[in-house]
């Protein structure tokens, strides 16, 4: 298996962490009733769509056409772009926060279960650290799970479940910088120049 082929599917990888990054935020904005355009998820979630499209065929063709890469580039491009607006103004209520804290650990989920597919796939030996995190991943998307249920029901959540959000939150804060390198990461990955 060419590296070139992990890369690319590593580059995949991280695009549709993004996606689900952002399609996630969009849904707990609704559930738990925020203000939120139902063109902009719409939009989000048909470049999902497409992304996952793609995905599966490469699974099984370890190649992409030169059609593939060009859609690709331009969900990239589109994604980047709304990237640019999924950190709303401060200050930001619970809510708000929640659907950053929860969209970012539903990509980082994402991103590592993917991961650890990208080395059962192409038998590339992936750092234990991977498959420990799963468990980390699952306790904490439970717990953003209870809090969005528990306030799409309008009810008020117990004070040790929301303790957590603003930690979690100003680390999320913290590495926003790094998502627009992030995009030239995938440029690369995927050979968009």
């Amino acid at each position: 298996m060419t590296n070139k082929v992990t890369t690319q599917y590593n580059g995949m990888i991280l695009l549709t962490g993004y996606l689900q990054r952002l399609f996630v935020a969009e849904t707990i904005y609704r559930r738990v009733g925020e203000t939120y355009e139902q063109e902009r998820y719409d939009n989000v979630k048909a470049l999902l769509d497409e992304a996952y499209t793609i995905l599966p065929v490469f699974e099984e063709t370890h190649t992409l056409t030169a059609a593939q890469k060009i859609q690709l580039q331009l969900i990239a491009h589109q994604t980047e772009e709304l990237m640019k607006t999924y950190f709303k103004q401060m200050p930001l209520s619970f809510n708000q926060k929640l659907a950053i804290v929860g969209s970012s650990l539903y990509a980082e989920q994402h991103v590592n279960a993917g991961i650890i597919r990208l080395g059962k796939m192409f038998n590339v030996e992936i750092n234990k650290d991977f498959h420990q995190r799963t468990k980390f991943y699952e306790e904490r998307t439970k717990m953003i799970d209870y809090l969005v249920f528990v306030l799409h029901h309008e009810e008020q959540p117990e004070e040790q479940f929301k303790k957590p959000i603003d930690p979690w939150f100003n680390d999320v804060i913290k590495n926003k910088d790094f998502v627009l390198e992030d995009f030239k990461q995938i440029a690369e990955m995927l050979e968009f120049n």
